[in-house]
């Protein structure tokens, strides 16, 4: 999630406890660890925008910590992307979009 969406880790946390925006103006997002999975719980799906220019290498470095691509049909408007619990998060742009 960090990677997809291109944010960093605060000064002073352990990894993956929460996650900042490095110019500071998007909100921060904090990841709480469940028990045991949750199939039907707590289900998540992110859209994070970028620039066009940026959209492959965010795409890139999502893939390189981990993500699968679910997938580029719909490229270069959005690709969608999964985390190792199936929760999806699309890369989108405006081009291709109509």
């Amino acid at each position: 999630w960090r990677a997809v969406l291109g944010y960093t880790d605060p000064p002073g946390t352990a990894p993956y406890d929460d996650v900042v925006d490095p110019v500071g103006q998007g909100p921060s997002v904090w990841f709480q660890q469940m028990d045991e999975p949750r199939p039907q719980r707590n289900r998540i799906h992110i859209d994070v925008w970028v620039p066009p220019d940026q959209a492959e290498a965010r795409v890139g470095a999502a893939l390189a910590a981990g993500g699968t691509l679910v997938t580029d049909e719909h490229a270069p408007g959005w690709w969608v992307l999964a985390d190792a619990e199936g929760n999806e998060a699309c890369v989108s742009t405006w081009k291709g979009t109509g």
